[in-house]
């Protein structure tokens, strides 16, 4: 009785607030207050009322320097328990985010910006979410100096809601200012002192969405001395934060200080072993993942065995992995391919991909590459094989999509599916991805993109394969 009085109160709460502040500061304050059970009727009616009574007047509201109660609430009630509502108000709000001219953003501030983007990131898919992230973007490439009145807590939720559109160059630009201040900030006397873990590890995972900027991998290295620097480095962060971390790092093996951070966290693993049932599924994939790009450091492969060892373990729940989850331990495991364990583990994997053949057409054109890659380096294991054959059904299923497949994405496809001669679809699989070759040279995209001087490897073999296709009688190319 007293949980639903509790409800109940929270209800007459917001209904009674006269204004956006009085609103807000109640639904913040009973966010953290509410079961699980209740939190989600409180939290989808708060979106409801908020859209009726207080959306109509946001702009009204930043200029009276109210923003703040406005980003607060879409904070709150763009979470899961918001539910549809709760989805429904931010994307209205990130709409009217999306129209706001210069001075408006400005009177808004950064500090509820940043608010801003980290809720409409959590949907990401919507347009409008998109839209009014990209606003966001481009105020903060505008003004970037603002950067320097945010925490480290408010920079990470910034960078993290940028991160789920990585290929906008809005986005891109913004990472860069945000990766700027960062490395600002280390060169003060007391360098990243005062950032905490939370911060650390949210803005590394954020930054690795653009590997390739300068900016982003100097940002990265800096955050990484920062750990290293710290008395107990990783001891004290959260089985996900570690798993997030190594991650992240992973982007950037030839930096020094990525290195030794993911060489101190497999040792912290290690030290885990009795608590690995604390570690989710996704968080052995990303470690796994991570330790692979370093796989001649001890610490990497001892912890690799483990995680291999706890994978097998729970081998009924590989179900509950998600599909970048099992590409990402295959993508891990295949560097140690004469490991037994390893090899036990990717044979279970490759049952599970073989089970979930009809949902193979989620996967990425990486993840496809990466599996074919993977199960190859076991290729005399039958569920590898029978694996590889759902995989490259898939790829000619795909075959009007080739053109979306990187250079090394084919090259890898055609490696792994030459460990099964004699299965026809991977010969099918060969025959296509060869005509795609075909193809882009036709596009004058150069068949020296696709070789390596000096090596005979998958990539020189898909060049034979395509050669001796258009020296065919039946190729268009040779016909008079």
């Amino acid at each position: 009785m007293s949980v639903q009085t509790s409800l109940t109160t929270a209800l007459s709460e917001i209904d009674r607030a006269v204004g956006i502040v009085e609103f807000s500061t109640a639904v913040v304050r009973r966010d953290k207050q509410l079961c699980k059970a209740d939190l989600p009727m409180f939290l989808q009616q708060a979106a409801v009322e908020f859209q009726s009574r207080f959306l109509p007047s946001f702009e009204e509201s930043i200029r009276a320097e109210k923003s703040w109660g406005y980003a607060t609430t879409c904070n709150a009630v763009s979470r899961r328990a918001g539910g549809l509502a709760g989805r429904d108000t931010c994307e209205r709000i990130a709409s009217r985010v999306s129209q706001l001219d210069h001075a408006l953003m400005k009177k808004i501030g950064i500090r509820a910006l940043s608010i801003f983007a980290a809720s409409f990131g959590r949907h990401a898919r919507r347009a409008e979410c998109r839209q009014g992230a990209v606003r966001i973007a481009k105020f903060c490439r505008e003004e970037s100096r603002s950067l320097q009145e945010l925490n480290n807590l408010s920079l990470a939720g910034l960078i993290n809601g940028f991160s789920k559109w990585p290929e906008g160059s809005d986005f891109r630009q913004a990472a860069v200012a945000i990766a700027g201040e960062v490395i600002r900030r280390a060169g003060r006397h007391h360098q990243l002192s005062e950032f905490r873990q939370q911060g650390l590890v949210s803005l590394v995972n954020g930054f690795s969405k653009w590997p390739e900027e300068a900016a982003s991998r100097q940002a990265a290295a800096t955050l990484a001395l920062e750990i290293l620097r710290r008395p107990r480095r990783v001891a004290d962060f959260a089985q996900q934060g570690l798993a997030i971390l190594v991650n992240g790092f992973s982007k950037w093996p030839e930096e020094l200080p990525c290195g030794q951070v993911t060489v101190a966290v497999a040792t912290e693993v290690l030290g885990r072993a009795t608590r690995f049932h604390e570690f989710s599924e996704q968080d052995l994939a990303n470690l796994v993942n991570g330790f692979s790009k370093w796989p001649e450091e001890n610490a990497s492969r001892q912890a690799k065995f483990a995680i291999a060892s706890e994978l097998l373990r729970r081998a009924a729940q590989l179900p509950d992995y998600t599909q970048q989850g099992l590409v990402n331990l295959v993508n891990g495991f295949c560097k140690w391919p004469e490991d037994a364990t390893c090899r036990k583990a990717a044979v279970a994997i490759a049952g599970e991909v073989f089970c979930r053949a009809a949902q193979l057409p989620d996967l990425t054109q990486q993840g496809l590459s990466n599996l074919v890659n993977g199960f190859s380096k076991w290729p005399e294991e039958a569920a590898s094989r029978r694996a590889a054959v759902a995989l490259a059904r898939e790829v000619l299923r795909r075959a009007a999509q080739l053109c979306e497949f990187s250079q090394q994405g084919l090259a890898n496809l055609v490696s792994g599916f030459s460990n099964w001669p004699d299965e026809l679809p991977c010969g099918q699989a060969t025959v296509v991805l060869a005509g795609e070759v075909l193809r882009r040279a036709d596009r004058r995209t150069e068949l020296s993109e696709f070789t390596n001087p000096g090596s005979q490897g998958p990539a020189d073999r898909l060049q034979q394969i395509a050669t001796r296709k258009r020296r065919s009688p039946g190729h268009d190319h040779d016909r008079q």
